[in-house]
């Protein structure tokens, strides 16, 4: 017990230094010269836009900044890594916030449902302080816009050099705190802590109500970080829970709820219990994860080891910006010839750490439809909850395709679909939040796929605040400063959406994109949005995951209509692909 303390990070408040920027050094002893060797490689091989997990293009000049952080690569593949022990409950309690500017109010009065309660609830927000973590790509800007519309403080926290410096400048956020994030875990964490401590002192913004993120991989560490502030959130415990595919389905099964057989792998040794436990066909991925990063389908224990190596090299070889995902386009050899070069050089020193781990899960392979269910949480009971279809995924690597929303599941399956969402949610552990909850409505009844706590990403807040007028970035601003969820539902659905990811069909350079902007300009087409540019190396199925090249969504007056609308213009969009230039050697 006693090491466990000593090792625990101090939580104590620090000094008030100012918020400058803060400037820190990279632990070098923190991971071996291989590890961070390989970082660089993929970080200065990122040389264009690979699609994988966005809904905005970033510009080229944007991926200049790009380096291989250290937090968010251990979030990726060995989250929570070296972020602190949750606090027990009775420090946890100590530290708890009195948020005077609302707890005033009668809570039968700050529940009340209906545009009124909405509205009220609105209100609250005005004037309230609050710091997101990590903003995200570019594409996220509404958020902080929106947030300035409700009068919200911004206060945003990310590394030097992050597009939303420039937002206080525009006088979108209040105020931009950096923050090295090319660190690992621990020392973010801290750092992070003490300038947020610093804002009580701040004549601009003072103290913060509340602390929150729309980035996956940046979850955990807001966890504890509010925690640590005595501010409103999920528990750390409830968060590692749902991160941890492998804890999430234990939870499950302790709680009495259907899961797949699965099986832990954390050493190649390991693959032969998986597959007698498992079986095919199967579903191999990393137990921490984001945007289908890793996953495969495998039908045989030959595809299952070599899908093993190839997605523990996908891991490695994907770099992070402003909690994004991002594939480089680096390739087995330049990898494995930065690995070996930096081997040679590293000396056997004593205090040399290990390497970060990528731990995977073997699952059952699930038939049916594949769905999400966008969930509000608030005092231990679901406030809405909603299921939106996905169309079938592109196989073997999970690749999303399109959405609909009302869903056309009957009424019987989405009741079924929308139980087993909350009680997945309750049994790790969340009393409030928003949820992103991925399902499978199987030939054996409803399985979870992931939880995210979180808002979802793409198409998310766009679809619920156009079919049922649910923001969801709202709801999320209010659970994180503690304020009560109601969300009001329109009924009936004010249109039906439907939207689809256009996956490259073959690889090559991106010659034009006059076809989507001639789609754009239709009647009931809500957005037609390139995920690439002119220029672009793409990468089709024959090559691996493809990427994502356009993002189109559409408004019906029914579903079947949304459905048909938005295949037909996706199956006719004829973006000219060029073949890629040889490489030299």
């Amino acid at each position: 017990m006693a090491s466990e303390q000593k090792a625990r990070p101090s939580l104590r408040p620090r000094a008030r230094t100012g918020l400058g920027p803060v400037h820190l050094t990279v632990r070098r002893n923190t991971y071996p010269e291989d590890q961070i060797r390989k970082m660089r490689v993929a970080a200065e091989a990122l040389t264009n836009y690979k699609g994988h997990g966005f809904d905005e293009h970033y510009e080229a000049a944007e991926w200049s900044l790009v380096r291989a952080g250290h937090f968010l690569l251990e979030q990726l593949v060995a989250g929570p890594g070296k972020l602190p022990p949750p606090l027990d409950s009775e420090e946890r309690e100590r530290r708890k916030v009195d948020h005077s500017f609302f707890t005033k109010i009668p809570p039968w009065l700050v529940s009340a449902p209906g545009e009124e309660g909405q509205l009220l609830r609105k209100g609250l927000l005005s004037g309230a302080t609050i710091i997101f973590f990590t903003p995200g790509y570019e594409g996220k800007r509404f958020i902080y816009e929106h947030a300035k519309e409700l009068n919200v403080a911004t206060v945003i926290v990310d590394h030097p050099g992050s597009w939303a410096e420039k937002l206080v400048e525009e006088k979108v956020i209040k105020k931009f705190i950096p923050v090295n994030m090319e660190q690992d875990s621990e020392e973010v964490f801290k750092d992070a802590l003490e300038a947020i401590q610093a804002l009580d002192d701040d004549a601009i913004v003072g103290r913060p109500a509340g602390i929150c993120t729309f980035c996956e991989l940046s979850v955990p560490m807001v966890a504890r970080l509010a925690e640590a502030l005595g501010l409103p959130g999920p528990s750390p415990q409830a968060i590692d829970t749902a991160r941890n595919k492998y804890k999430t389905r234990a939870c499950m099964q302790a709680a009495g709820l259907d899961t797949p057989a699965n099986y832990l792998i954390t050493v190649d040794e390991d693959l032969d219990a998986a597959i007698e436990k498992v079986g095919f066909p199967s579903v191999l991925k990393p137990i921490n994860g984001a945007a289908s990063l890793g996953v495969k389908k495998v039908m045989s224990a030959q595809e299952l080891r070599e899908a093993y190596r190839e997605v523990k090299l996908e891991m490695e070889s994907t770099v992070v910006t402003s909690g994004a995902l991002v594939k480089c386009k680096t390739v087995d050899s330049e990898l494995d010839q930065a690995a070996e070069e930096a081997k040679k050089e590293k000396d056997d020193k004593e205090d040399m750490k290990p390497q970060v781990k990528c731990l995977f899960m073997l699952e059952s392979y699930l038939d049916g439809p594949e769905v999400d269910v966008d969930v509000v949480m608030s005092g231990g009971e679901p406030q809405y909850v909603v299921v939106v279809d996905n169309g079938p995924t592109v196989e073997p690597y999970f690749n999303e395709t399109w959405g609909l929303c009302p869903s056309q599941l009957n009424d019987e399956m989405q009741e079924e679909l929308r139980t087993m969402a909350v009680e997945s949610v309750k049994s790790c552990g969340f009393l409030a939040g928003v949820f992103h909850v991925e399902l499978k409505y199987t030939s054996k009844g409803p399985r979870l796929i992931e939880i995210n706590a979180r808002m979802g990403g793409g198409q998310v807040r766009e679809t619920h605040l156009r079919v049922f007028g649910v923001d969801l970035v709202d709801e999320t601003l209010f659970t994180c400063v503690g304020i009560p969820c109601k969300p009001h539902k329109a009924d009936p659905p004010k249109c039906c959406l439907a939207y689809n990811y256009v996956n490259a069909q073959k690889s090559g350079r991106v010659a034009h994109l006059k076809a989507l902007e001639e789609v754009a300009k239709l009647p009931d087409v809500v957005y037609a949005k390139p995920l690439v540019q002119p220029g672009d190396e793409i990468v089709g199925p024959e090559e691996g995951m493809p990427t994502w090249v356009a993002d189109i969504m559409v408004s019906k007056p029914t579903r079947a209509e949304a459905l048909d609308f938005v295949l037909k213009l996706s199956q006719s969009l004829e973006i000219p692909i060029e073949s890629k230039p040889n490489r030299k050697k």
